[in-house]
């Protein structure tokens, strides 16, 4: 037994001194999407993603925000974006309900008052201040290009459109 037990030890300790002498790696940051810039007007652009042959321009605004006096209105023309919009990250979904919390058992009257609290929508990415559009085009397209539009909005009504769209957004 000391001898298969010293054999090991003998071994650990000769891996060790060649992994403490191992230099650091160093950190190598990876862009996982190239970004895309497109000039709106001379004073404004907008900055977005490409990957998988798919250029994307997430949460651009269409609205004012709807919020304080603007809450349960008619949706407001946003007036001018900031002269830099970053369009890569993936946009805030609108507040909704992922149970009703007037379900007729116990588990889904529970799952909905515990899904339905603030945290949750934190976590989900949910805010009053959802009215924005996502724009995918192929990449490369050149302003001069005619391709086809289809144009979405999500129409409510309590559904779940947080993994309609985050399915959407696995490309880019």
């Amino acid at each position: 037994m000391k001898t298969t037990f010293g054999t090991l030890l003998a071994a650990s300790s000769a891996l060790l001194s060649h992994v403490v002498a191992a230099p650091a790696p160093t950190p190598v940051l990876e862009e996982r999407a190239a970004k895309v810039t497109v000039a709106l007007s001379p004073s404004s652009t907008i900055v977005g993603g490409s990957a998988l042959k798919v250029e994307a321009f997430r949460g651009i605004p269409f609205a004012q925000p709807p919020v304080g006096s603007l809450r349960l209105k008619p949706p407001v023309k946003v007036n001018a974006l900031p002269t830099t919009f970053d369009a890569t990250a993936i946009e805030a979904a609108c507040p909704q309900f992922f149970f009703s919390t007037k379900g007729n058992d116990i588990l889904s009257s529970v799952l909905g008052d515990l899904l339905n609290i603030p945290f949750f929508q934190t976590v989900t990415n949910q805010k009053e201040d959802c009215l924005t559009i996502n724009v995918m085009r192929p990449a490369g397209t050149k302003p001069e290009d005619k391709l086809p539009v289809l144009f979405w909005i999500f129409g409510g009504g309590f559904e779940v459109h947080l993994i309609l769209r985050s399915m959407s957004s696995k490309g880019a």
